[in-house]
């Protein structure tokens, strides 16, 4: 399993989107410090903090949507499905390794956005916030990668599926308005990436949480859900893809 993820690794690199995902991902740091600088430092640190996290928090599963599918994509636009899949193991092992090696990428994008935000932090706020509150915030922000993460199993069996890479990124594209629309309402449990904002955003400010425990445990009864489901109805694909 550690050479197909190796492998894997090595194919992603050479996507050209690799390199866009990782250049809209730094957006919201990159817009919210030029404000900053503007400002001249008026924006106290929460502010800043919130207003980072706020927009990445709307743009980065919209990119794992768009890179995701653009992995499975390329299989099919370079015609070497059938080659890959010829490989001396199963078919759902060779997906999962690309799923996981998806995961690696984009958690390592995201950590290299969440340490240029933690420096800037630091150094502009030394004096205004403690190690504590910056160690919740990073806690938030880690979290919610992590989470997001778990949809990487959507992305990839809507790209299976459909093979079409333009569905796939407005479906990403699409959760930006589902999110916004569901994040004040207790609903937001039964979507994914509003819910996971919603208990995330809690280690900032502890009122945008949901009301009671059983909020918390049914959500993420849900996001396994998505999840789970949508890896079985991967695993029932590939086991007999159509190659041509």
């Amino acid at each position: 399993m550690n050479t197909l993820i190796k492998n894997e690794l090595m194919k992603l690199k050479r996507l050209k989107s690799m390199y866009l995902v990782l250049i809209l991902s730094f957006l919201p740091y990159i817009i919210n410090t030029i404000g900053l600088l503007l400002m001249r430092g008026s924006r106290d640190a929460g502010n800043y903090y919130f207003f980072v996290f706020n927009q990445y928090a709307i743009l980065f599963p919209t990119l794992i949507f768009i890179f995701t599918g653009y992995a499975f994509y390329m299989e099919f636009k370079n015609r070497t499905l059938m080659q890959w899949m010829s490989y001396p193991h199963s078919n759902f092992r060779l997906i999962l390794s690309k799923m996981i090696s998806t995961f690696i990428l984009l958690m390592a994008f995201s950590l290299l956005n969440q340490l240029a935000l933690f420096v800037t932090l630091w150094t502009a706020y030394a004096e205004s916030v403690t190690i504590i509150q910056l160690a919740s915030w990073f806690a938030g922000s880690f979290s919610f990668a992590f989470l997001s993460l778990f949809s990487i199993p959507i992305a990839a069996v809507l790209a299976f599926i459909t093979r079409n890479i333009v569905g796939v990124i407005l479906t990403g594209v699409a959760s930006i308005f589902i999110t916004t629309i569901l994040l004040g309402l207790n609903l937001s449990i039964t979507y994914p990436f509003s819910y996971i904002y919603r208990v995330t955003i809690r280690l900032y400010d502890s009122s945008f949480g949901y009301p009671g425990i059983q909020w918390y445990l049914w959500g993420a009864v849900i996001l396994l859900g998505y999840t789970g489901i949508s890896s079985l109805l991967l695993y029932i694909t590939v086991r007999n893809p159509r190659l041509s």
